[in-house]
């Protein structure tokens, strides 16, 4: 597979071949995925959708073509990540290893795209989440939970713009995403969600 040479493709590159040095079925049992031997394949799920994944050359077949950052985000989740099973209890950012260090540039990305792109908009965000696979929650004026990956939720939550103050937001992850990424990568996550809804909403 040709990888383009740009601020994803070095990182797809290096994952890439970090995966072909895994055993498949210590992948699988690691991070709690179905594996076909007789294929050596995997199978993923990302945001509702479900991918076949095969080993070692990450060959990913699925309903749509995945963008160089999910699939780096799928890499990332295979070659260092480990399925847990969540509390139920959510985090901030913040709260996550590291996220201290990571906290502007996740506030900037994603939290605040997040806040002012439907603080707005209330009507076509329910809208998008109808889309995806996610529930409504009753904290702040409009919240959403969506599933990431299985076992993997975040939470949307949204404070609308008012006369006097501008529109607000949270996100939160479940505290199993400390076994499964990293801070950065819940950044990336962040955007990956984000992008996602931003191209239901071109398209409703």
């Amino acid at each position: 597979m040709e990888v383009v040479n740009n601020k994803e493709g070095r990182p797809l590159a290096y994952y890439l071949e970090k995966f072909r040095e895994k055993d498949a079925a210590a992948v699988a049992a690691r991070c709690g995925l179905p594996l076909d031997e007789a294929q050596g394949a995997v199978r993923m799920t990302l945001l509702g959708e479900t991918y076949s994944v095969s080993h070692p050359d990450f060959t990913v077949v699925g309903p749509a073509p995945l963008t160089d950052a999910e699939r780096i985000l799928l890499l990332r989740y295979l070659v260092d990540g480990q399925y847990a099973m969540p509390s139920g209890q959510y985090l901030t950012y913040r709260e996550f290893p590291w996220g201290e260090v990571y906290l502007q540039q996740f506030t900037g990305r994603c939290v605040k795209r997040f806040a002012f792109s439907y603080g707005a908009k209330p009507e076509l965000l329910c809208r998008i989440m109808e889309h995806l696979p996610a529930k409504r929650l009753a904290r702040s004026d409009c919240g959403w939970e969506v599933e990431l990956m299985p076992g993997l939720g975040v939470q949307l939550l949204l404070w609308l713009a008012d006369e006097e103050f501008p529109p607000n937001a949270q996100i939160l992850f479940s505290d199993n995403f400390r076994y499964a990424f990293t801070a950065e990568d819940l950044a990336n996550a962040g955007d990956i969600l984000l992008n996602r809804m931003k191209r239901i909403g071109a398209g409703l």
